[in-house]
């Protein structure tokens, strides 16, 4: 990895579902864990809720409609692992240089995500079919 990436951890684990309530009640029984109330996010056409695990957390994505992206993978691979996410101190700095490491960028600049993060998906096809998620934290 070049030392110019501004990679700091990774963020959290993006989970397509259909039904948050049904994942929370799973991961609540089984795991013991708390899930945080669910948040809309119309922009992106998800709702999601996030599960604590240690210093990293899991992201349930629930679509919003049937047009949706997250519906669409649904669709064609079922529910499961959707994305992973890394921490980033400065997301558009992070697209420029996943641009010049031969990455795809999905999104050309820096978007709203949940809890006021700001942003950006890499190509699956670039990382051997991972769909990666930029976020960078707000302040």
């Amino acid at each position: 990895m070049p030392s110019a990436w501004p990679l700091q951890r990774i963020d959290h684990i993006g989970v397509a579902v259909r039904s948050i309530a049904a994942a929370a009640r799973l991961y609540r029984e089984a795991f013991g864990l708390h899930v945080d109330p669910p948040e809309a996010l119309p922009a992106n056409g998800v709702t999601v809720a996030f599960i604590t695990v240690g210093d990293t957390q899991i992201e349930l994505l629930e679509p919003l409609g049937a047009d949706s992206p997250v519906a669409r993978f649904l669709d064609r691979r079922g529910e499961g692992l959707h994305h992973v996410a890394l921490a980033v101190g400065d997301v558009a700095h992070a697209l420029e240089i996943a641009r010049g490491a031969g990455f795809t960028p999905l999104d050309a600049h820096p978007r709203p995500g949940a809890h006021g993060t700001r942003i950006a998906f890499l190509h699956p096809r670039d990382a051997h079919g991972v769909l990666i998620e930029l976020v960078e934290r707000a302040a």
